[in-house]
């Protein structure tokens, strides 16, 4: 009987309390859930479009029209819930900016950029104050002035490795595009260091300006879960749920949240939204674990896969020399 009571012992070993609480707490998110949160996203982004330009708005409030970053996300992430709008925007960056990429964020949809990032360039395409206008749309036709800038990151300095955690994700992905699985695994090395429970700690968040320091941007929590996925093929329940926290009632993703997992202050835009909604969109729902088993690190799972072994193995071993000790009593 003495080994039967050993089980429960062995087992807290092999599988310690600071395990367990992680365990319990994540759980998978639902599919009804995931298309709740991409729809009412949708929503919010359909509700920035500006039909005479053909282009979505920065913020709810803003007259600026970013082709890169804002444009070339959102017409990927309007592409499923309204591809009439994804593929109007689509003909207005290309009338103005071939393709509009900016040599970054099309790594989220797998075009290649160059390595190392550089830093930005920001281009004015059409400024109707001064008469510079888009696809000829004047003022009154699209509501009010309004500005139509590229960023494109070609300047002359990149950006220092494993340093922001948006770059950092940028490069993990076109690493992986490109084979290079050592390079790509050193990028997850640095962004799973960056996460630390809450949101990611990079250096805008340590040293960044005052809306940036101390605050965790949300996109690039979304960009983190995107690339656990794509370059790591692992799960994070903890940060979707994080993620889920900081979508407003009207669907805009607020930019940012303190450790409390407050975002009041902080304003929804175009670029957290649709980021948000392309990592929601690559989540699977069909994992048959009710725990994150694919977020846990492979070494922890071979370590105690193994210390469960030995202590079956224990086990039997105790069995087996009580059943020889009683045959000799016999």
């Amino acid at each position: 009987m003495r080994a039967f009571f050993l089980l429960p012992a062995l087992f807290s070993l092999t599988f310690p309390g600071n395990i367990l609480p992680s365990i319990a707490v994540a759980h998978p998110v639902s599919s009804t859930l995931l298309q709740e949160k991409t729809e009412l996203a949708c929503s919010f982004l359909k509700n920035l479009y500006n039909p005479s330009l053909g282009l979505v708005r920065s913020t709810p409030s803003s007259t600026i029209y970013f082709i890169a970053n804002d444009n070339i996300l959102a017409e990927r992430a309007l592409l499923a819930c309204d591809p009439t709008i994804s593929q109007a925007i689509n003909q207005s960056i290309s009338s103005c900016c071939d393709s509009g990429y900016d040599g970054m964020h099309e790594a989220l949809l797998g075009i290649e950029i160059p390595l190392p990032i550089h830093n930005p360039t920001i281009f004015t395409i059409a400024n109707s104050t001064d008469g510079k206008l888009f696809r000829n749309v004047t003022s009154a036709t699209a509501g009010g002035n309004y500005t139509v800038l590229w960023e494109v990151h070609n300047a002359t300095g990149t950006f220092p490795d494993c340093t922001y955690a948006d770059v950092t994700t940028y490069t993990a992905l076109e690493l992986k595009r490109r084979g290079n699985i050592t390079g790509a695994e050193h990028q997850m090395e640095c962004l799973n260091t960056m996460f630390d429970g809450h949101g990611m700690v990079d250096e805008a968040y340590k040293a960044g300006s005052e809306s940036e320091h101390g605050i965790y941007q949300t996109f690039k929590l979304a960009l983190h879960i995107y690339a656990l996925q794509k370059v790591s093929c692992s799960l994070s329940y903890r940060e979707e749920e994080i993620l889920f926290r900081m979508q407003g009632p009207d669907g805009g993703f607020h930019t940012g949240y303190d450790q409390a997992g407050t975002y009041a202050g902080t304003q929804e835009n175009t670029e957290t939204t649709s980021i948000a909604i392309i990592a929601i969109s690559s989540l699977s729902t069909t994992s048959p674990f009710a725990f994150p088993f694919f977020s846990i690190p492979m070494w922890i799972i071979y370590l105690y896969t193994g210390l469960a072994g030995a202590a079956v193995a224990g086990v039997i071993t105790v069995l087996v020399l009580e059943q020889r000790k009683r045959e000799k009593i016999l």
